[in-house]
């Protein structure tokens, strides 16, 4: 470093990042051990830096393990690019707005949300457009309500007992006992189908994407509307080809990963 650039090197800074840049891929969910090792501090330091990190919600803490909030998504593409699913998605998603001339939306789940991550749309567009960055409430949100099936039950109960709930619709489902048996439901079908429920207009079918086999990583949601879509033709027809086409990602996420595990030593 330049005498130069000394004056002026933040170095809390940098440690705050070498923290964040601590989570990959393969290093998602951390102790404050594994951090501290990870980023090259001692545990008092890497405690601090975490701490701080919580209390801005870009870190997540259950007591034990620490991970990466998407709000990081506001401070530049660092969770994007530790899951890197949104790189491969994008082109199936593609693939799929177009073959169904309708919206496709990656999410994951954050808080009391389900944060957009990555869409495609076709030429014609919902009106009340979501986007990148739009967060939809997880409880009556399809997609969001995918990721909540992946909670356990205890979990579920958890959340569903404490989540803020607002009626946005005259469909929006509020009672917390019968929310709680719709996402068991949709965790035994597989799917997600709101009508309604999130906005006047909008039908949803959504679907999870699994990285590993313990809890969904992400949810993919088609949004219709409904004048134009049924909710018979949803599951009927979006949901075969929103099938496929999170087979193709989730393959795709499984070759890389075994690129990564094996690489290939000639470099071919």
């Amino acid at each position: 470093m330049s005498d130069d650039s000394s004056r002026h090197f933040v170095q809390s800074l940098r440690k705050g990042l070498e923290v964040i840049a601590s989570f990959t891929e393969d290093h998602p969910r951390q102790t404050l051990s594994d951090v501290a090792r990870r980023a090259g501090m001692t545990r008092a330091s890497a405690r601090r830096f975490l701490l701080t990190l919580v209390d801005l919600g870009y870190v997540d803490h259950d007591g034990t393990i620490f991970s990466l909030r998407p709000t990081v998504l506001q401070i530049g593409r660092s969770y994007l690019s530790m899951l890197t699913l949104p790189d491969i998605a994008e082109p199936h998603m593609r693939s799929l707005s177009e073959a169904v001339g309708e919206a496709v939306s990656l999410c994951l789940l954050d808080a009391e949300d389900a944060v957009i991550v990555a869409q495609q749309r076709p030429g014609r567009t919902l009106s009340h457009q979501t986007f990148v960055g739009s967060r939809l409430p997880a409880l009556a949100s399809s997609p969001g309500r995918i990721l909540l099936a992946g909670l356990s039950d205890q979990e579920l109960d958890e959340f569903v007992g404490v989540a803020k709930i607002r009626r946005l619709t005259p469909y929006t489902l509020t009672d917390r006992a019968r929310l709680g048996e719709v996402i068991r439901r949709v965790r035994r079908a597989g799917y997600a189908v709101t009508d309604e429920e999130y906005r006047i207009g909008i039908r949803a079918i959504a679907m999870p994407i699994y990285q590993r086999p313990d809890s969904p990583a992400a949810s993919l949601a088609v949004s219709v509307r409904s004048r134009r879509v049924s909710a018979r033709m949803l599951v009927n027809d979006m949901l075969p080809k929103l099938q496929l086409t999170i087979h193709a990602i989730e393959g795709d996420l499984a070759r890389r990963a075994n690129r990564r595990q094996n690489p290939d030593p000639a470099g071919t």
